[in-house]
C-alpha cells in the first residue's frame, strides 16, 4: 500500500453508478436522506486519510491538513523494535512532534479521530516474529495499547505487507502468518479493550488489506473483520513499474480490450472482499492521490501497453502542475476502466482526477461501503481529489461546487428539489450562463411537468429536454417569443429577463407582484429596457435579485446557473411565505 520509496504491489475496489445528468434536473444534495444544508454524517461513514511523517519534512506540516473533509488520520508509520517485541516511532523525535500537532489540530477539529500506523511498506520486516506466538503477540498488543495512552491517540492500524509472502525483500514470513495474524488482532483488541476501560473511551483497531484474492487467500478474512473497526482496501498499484507494461494504476472495471498483461480491476477487487465474507460496512476504499509516468513508450494506442525503460511515481499535485498545464501531452479517458491518463513526449502517465475519484466515492456510496480513504494527503495539498471523493460517497456529485462556494446552499437546494443538476455527471458549471431553455425547463418541473400541446416556435427540435416545457410557458404567457418565430432556446438569459419571466410565473400563479424598489440608486438603472422596468422594481423589492455591487445592478447582465440556483431558493421561500 503506502510507502517510503515506493508503493507494494496490489489490486483494488469499486464499480461506477454516476449517472450522466442533463442540464436540470434531479437527486440529493449530501446524504442518503439529505436536505439543503444536511451535514456530513461521520458517524455513518469514515473519510480516512493518511499522513505520511515525512510530509512534514517537505513543507507539509500537520496543520496543513484538511480536517474538515477527514474522520480519521492515520499516521504512517510506526515499526517495531525487533529486540523488544514492541511497537516504536521510527523518528522519535520528529514523530512526536508530529502526534503532538495532530492532536492539537484534534482540538480544532473534535470529530477528529488520530491512529498509528504500524508497518508500512518499510516497516513490516518483524511482524510474523511478533504474532508467532501467544507470548509475543501479548507484548506487542500490551505496547499497543500503552502507547496509545501515552500519546492520546483514538487507535492503532495495523498495515502488515505481507502475511505469508510478498512485501520488501526481507520481510520475514511463515506460513502460520495467516491465522497468527487473527490471532494477533484478537491480542490487540483485547488490551485495547482493557485500556479502554481505564481511559473510558472506545479505541479503535483498523488493518489495511491488498485489494488481491492472494491477499485474501493468505488471511482469514471474515475472521480479520469481526475483529477490527474497518479494513482499509488498498485499491491501487494495481499496475505500477514492477510491470513489464505501461498501465492503469486503480482502473474502476478491467479494460476488455487485450491486454500483454494480467488484468485486474478495482470492482474486481471489491468483489473478493464481499465474496470472502467481509461485510460491505467494514470495508474502507482507499484511493491513491498520485499517479505513475512511464517514460521511453511507443506512441502505438497512446504508450497503453507499451513497453517502458523507465517509471516514477507522481503525485496529483506535481502532475497538475508539470503535465496537465503542458500541451505536449493529450489528455485522454479509458471510458470503460473509468480512470484518465496523459500521453505525449514519449510517456505515458496514469493518474486519478476529479471524475474518476467521484466515480469511486458514488461507488462505496451505493455499494454501502464503510467510507473512503486517500494514500497520501500530502500528494493532494488543495484537497481537490479529497473532496470530489467525498462529496460523491455523501451523495453529492458536484466537483466545481464545494462547501466554500457562495452558491452551495442554492445548488443543494435546486439539487434536492429536482429542479436542477448538473453539466455532466460532477460538474454544475455555476459560472456558465443560463439559457431560455433551462430557464423554461426549471419552471415547467416547479409546476410539476404539466401536459402542453405543441410549442409554437420554429427552433425546437423534436426531442429537445425543454420542448414540453417551451410549449407550458409560452401556452401561459409566461415566455414569448423574438417575434419572428424564434424563441432561442440557446441564448443566455439577462438579469432583466430572469426578472421579467419570474413575474409572469407569479402573475400566473396569482400571487401579489406589485411590490416595487425604487432603482434611481443604482448606476445602471437606466439601462432597463421598458418591458422590463416593473419586473426589475418587483424583483429587487421581492428580494429575488440583488446588485453584482453596492450601485450596479446589471440588468443586461447574464444570469449564471449559480444565480439562477440562488434565485429559485429565494422564488421558493417568497412563494411559501417564509420571505
Amino acid at each position: 500500500m503506502k510507502r517510503s520509496s515506493r508503493p507494494a504491489r496490489l489490486l483494488a475496489i469499486l464499480c461506477l453508478a454516476c449517472l450522466a445528468l442533463a442540464a436540470i434536473g434531479q437527486g440529493h444534495p449530501r446524504g442518503s436522506a439529505a436536505g439543503a444544508g444536511a451535514t456530513y454524517r461521520a458517524e455513518d461513514t469514515a473519510v480516512v486519510g493518511y499522513y505520511a511523517g515525512w510530509a512534514a519534512y517537505q513543507g507539509y506540516p500537520p496543520s496543513a491538513l484538511p480536517a474538515h473533509l477527514l474522520t480519521h488520520i492515520n499516521y504512517a508509520f510506526a515499526t517495531i523494535d525487533p529486540e523488544r517485541g514492541e511497537l516504536a516511532l521510527g523518528d522519535p523525535d520528529h514523530d512526536r512532534k508530529a502526534l503532538a500537532a495532530l492532536r492539537q489540530l484534534r482540538e480544532e477539529h473534535p470529530h477528529l479521530e488520530l491512529l498509528i500506523s504500524v508497518g508500512g511498506w518499510d516497516y513490516s520486516t518483524y511482524f510474523s516474529d511478533v504474532a508467532s506466538t501467544a507470548a509475543r503477540r501479548d507484548t506487542f498488543a500490551r505496547s499497543c495499547a500503552a502507547f496509545l495512552a501515552e500519546h492520546g491517540l483514538d487507535g492503532i492500524d495495523l498495515d502488515w505487507e505481507y502475511p505469508v509472502s510478498g512485501g520488501l525483500p526481507g520481510t520475514i514470513h511463515r506460513p502460520q502468518d495467516g491465522e497468527n495474524f487473527t490471532l494477533l488482532l484478537q491480542a490487540i483488541r483485547a488490551r485495547l479493550d482493557e485500556q479502554g476501560e481505564r481511559d473510558g473511551k472506545d479505541y479503535l483497531l483498523t488493518v489495511a488489506g491488498a485489494a488481491s484474492e492472494g491477499y485474501l487467500r493468505d488471511i482469514q478474512p471474515q475472521a480479520v473483520a469481526e475483529v477490527v473497526d474497518h479494513i482499509f482496501l488498498m485499491a491501487y498499484d494495481i499496475h505500477g513499474p514492477w510491470d513489464s507494461y505501461a498501465d492503469l494504476n486503480a482502473p474502476l472495471y478491467a479494460p476488455s480490450e487485450r491486454s500483454p498483461q494480467y488484468q485486474n480491476s478495482v470492482a474486481d477487487s471489491i468483489q473478493a472482499y464481499l465474496d470472502a465474507g467481509v461485510p460491505p460496512e467494514k470495508l474502507v476504499l482507499g484511493m491513491p492521490l498520485y499517479g505513475y509516468l512511464y517514460q521511453g513508450v511507443s506512441g502505438r494506442n497512446d504508450g497503453l501497453y507499451s513497453t517502458f525503460t523507465s517509471a516514477k511515481s507522481v503525485s496529483y499535485d506535481a502532475l497538475v502542475r508539470r503535465y496537465l498545464s503542458d500541451s505536449a501531452y493529450r489528455q485522454l479517458r479509458h471510458q470503460e476502466a473509468q480512470v484518465p491518463y496523459l500521453y505525449g513526449n514519449g510517456s505515458f502517465l496514469s493518474y486519478e482526477d476529479p471524475q474518476s475519484m467521484a466515480a469511486k466515492g458514488e461507488l462505496a456510496r451505493s455499494l454501502g461501503l464503510g467510507g473512503i480513504g486517500f494514500w497520501e494527503l500530502s500528494q493532494d495539498r488543495s484537497a481537490v481529489l479529497i473532496e470530489s471523493a467525498r462529496a460523491a460517497l455523501a451523495g453529492w456529485p458536484f466537483s466545481d461546487v464545494g462547501e466554500a462556494h457562495w452558491s452551495y446552499d442554492a445548488v443543494a437546494f435546486v439539487y434536492e428539489k429536482e429542479l436542477m443538476t448538473g453539466t455532466s455527471a460532477t460538474t454544475f458549471s455555476p459560472g456558465l450562463p443560463t439559457t431560455r431553455g433551462m430557464l423554461v425547463t426549471v419552471l415547467h418541473r416547479l409546476e410539476g411537468a404539466p401536459s402542453a400541446g405543441d410549442a409554437p416556435f420554429s427552433d425546437i427540435p423534436s426531442g429537445a429536454y425543454y420542448r414540453d416545457a417551451a410549449a407550458w410557458a409560452a401556452g401561459q404567457g409566461i415566455v414569448e417569443g423574438y417575434g419572428d418565430g424564434r424563441f432561442g432556446p440557446e441564448d443566455p438569459v439577462t438579469r432583466e429577463q430572469l426578472a421579467a419571466v419570474l413575474h409572469r410565473y407569479l402573475r400566473y400563479k396569482g400571487e401579489d407582484v406589485s411590490a416595487s424598489a425604487d432603482l434611481s440608486g443604482y448606476a445602471d438603472a437606466e439601462e432597463i429596457g421598458g418591458y422590463a422596468l416593473a419586473p426589475m422594481g418587483w424583483a429587487v423589492a421581492s428580494g429575488l435579485l440583488e446588485g453584482r455591487a453596492e450601485d450596479i445592478l446589471a440588468p443586461l447582465g447574464t444570469a449564471s446557473r449559480a444565480e439562477c440556483a440562488a434565485v429559485f431558493q429565494r422564488l421558493s421561500a417568497l412563494m411559501s411565505g417564509a420571505a
